[in-house]
């Protein structure tokens, strides 16, 4: 997926105005055809880029002829947004189902960078539209950020807000913020696989989430891994896990010697002073 100049995601939730109109499909149009020549552009322009992709080779890819290609399309830059435009489509759609699903908030962040992951992972042209083509136009990308990519913003951001609300993610998480951590990890996964030429990504969305979630610092004090203390228990007192700064301990207890070591020490003592005691 594109990144370029973020929306503002304060008012998470808020309808999105959609993306630009499509042209009406010709009297008579074939639905099959129409999806051959898709599917035909997207393997096209994934290997050969867009600049260098020609309507007379997504038509021969889609075996039609290429003039049939302008009954469905205007030229091959509306072809090139109406992929994204669909693919994004197909992509929130599959979201709003894992939002609306009854599972925790990590459960269905986990599910939504799942599907981010293995969506574009499941096809390398369609990978490369997404990860190197749609970056070089400018024109482009801002298209599909202000139609598409803000609307899957605010599904990670709605998750987020749900999350915070029912206690289980801390209150003092901002929800813009980390939509951008869970987003940006998830494309810079996505990335490093397609450059690197690997058969398959080289993480998974739980060991993602789970990371973000956890955070990168050692486990705090007895309970759960994350430090937390399970449900049914009473959080330790300060004494129990060392004073908290600014405060002091308890003054430790010296126990006191026994009477006749002690009073040789006073006896020892006293003979000192008087071998010192000048004559």
């Amino acid at each position: 997926m594109g990144r370029g100049e973020e929306p503002d995601l304060e008012e998470i939730g808020r309808e999105s105005p959609g993306g630009a109109e499509r042209e009406p499909s010709p009297a008579g149009a074939d639905p099959g055809k129409r999806q051959r020549i898709l599917d035909a552009a997207v393997r096209t322009f994934g290997r050969r880029g867009y600049h260098d992709a020609k309507i007379a080779d997504i038509a021969a890819a889609a075996r039609v002829a290429e003039g049939t290609v302008y009954l469905y399309f205007r030229n091959k830059e509306d072809l090139f947004a109406t992929v994204f435009d669909e693919k994004m489509d197909d992509l929130l759609a599959r979201g709003r189902e894992i939002v609306r699903a009854e599972a925790s908030a990590a459960e269905r962040l986990t599910r939504l960078v799942d599907l981010h992951l293995t969506y574009l992972a499941s096809d390398r042209d369609l990978a490369s539209l997404f990860q190197i083509e749609l970056r070089r136009s400018a024109r482009m990308l801002q298209r599909v950020i202000r139609s598409k990519l803000v609307d899957y913003f605010r599904l990670l951001g709605g998750v987020l807000k749900d999350g915070i609300e029912s206690g289980e993610f801390r209150a003092q998480l901002s929800p813009r913020l980390a939509v951008r951590v869970l987003f940006g990890a998830a494309d810079e996964i996505v990335s490093e696989w397609l450059f690197s030429g690997e058969p398959a990504l080289l993480t998974d969305a739980r060991k993602v989430v789970g990371m973000l979630l956890s955070g990168f610092a050692e486990p705090k004090g007895p309970g759960e891994p994350d430090g937390r203390v399970p449900p049914g228990q009473r959080s330790p007192t300060p004494g129990q896990r060392g004073p908290t700064p600014g405060q002091r301990g308890p003054t430790p207890v010296v126990p006191s010697a026994p009477r006749g070591i002690k009073e040789k020490k006073r006896r020892g003592a006293a003979s000192a002073r008087r071998r010192r005691k000048p004559k």
